[in-house]
């Protein structure tokens, strides 16, 4: 399958490919202008958002999702969703290694960020990835544990999680539990809440993430 993006990118010959996964509902256009934050941060990158692999079921145009959600993402309602996970990593891995080759890059100059369902793919690719790639960073996310699902934690990447207390969409629980199941699987994180943030990506969390990418691009 092949996905439509959106890009940006100052160099020819990047260091790091960072990948950016927007939400259920969304379109790689939303997170493309977050590379005119970070790119300073991280000059030698290219930055590629994807639209997801389908129209999203909520029927409006020029919107996609990863996933259905319409089982909704508690771990109950993981049986039946998956299928579609696993579907859905299996096409961004194919996306993700051919964005590698097209550029010359290993899985350790990959850098994932996500926001809300994209931060769930983010986290389960980065996990199960064949190696270690250089970070990444949730935004309003929530942790799908690939055993969960049928699937092996493979690798342990640095992972940067935020989250707002008042996320209406993705409860603050959520940021809770992620770095639970981090824990118990030796996944090394940093974990940021934000104070009276929606799900929504503020300047706080851009300045959060910046100082993530600072420490991972040295």
């Amino acid at each position: 399958m092949s996905l439509t993006t959106h890009e940006y990118g100052t160099t020819k010959s990047p260091k790091f490919l960072v990948i950016l996964l927007h939400g259920y509902g969304a379109n790689g256009e939303n997170l493309i202008e977050l590379a005119n934050e970070f790119q300073p941060i991280i000059q030698d990158a290219y930055f590629i958002a994807p639209n997801a692999i389908e129209p999203w079921e909520g029927g409006f145009p020029n919107s996609y999702q990863w996933f259905s959600l319409y089982a909704g993402v508690e771990r109950s309602a993981l049986a039946v969703l998956a299928p579609k996970i696993k579907n859905a990593n299996q096409i961004l891995l194919k996306f993700i290694e051919d964005q590698l080759g097209r550029f010359n890059l290993s899985y350790e100059n990959l850098i994932l960020i996500g926001f809300s369902q994209g931060s769930m793919m983010s986290i389960y690719q980065g996990l199960i990835m064949p190696k270690k790639i250089a970070g990444i960073i949730s935004f309003s996310g929530k942790v799908v544990e690939p055993i969960s699902v049928g699937d092996a934690i493979i690798s342990k990447p640095n992972i940067c999680l935020i989250h707002g207390t008042h996320d209406s969409v993705l409860p603050f629980a959520n940021f809770h539990e992620a770095q639970i199941i981090l824990n118990q699987n030796e996944v090394p994180f940093e974990a940021h809440a934000i104070d009276n943030l929606d799900h929504t990506i503020d300047i706080r969390a851009v300045r959060i993430a910046q100082n993530f990418l600072k420490k991972i691009a040295l």
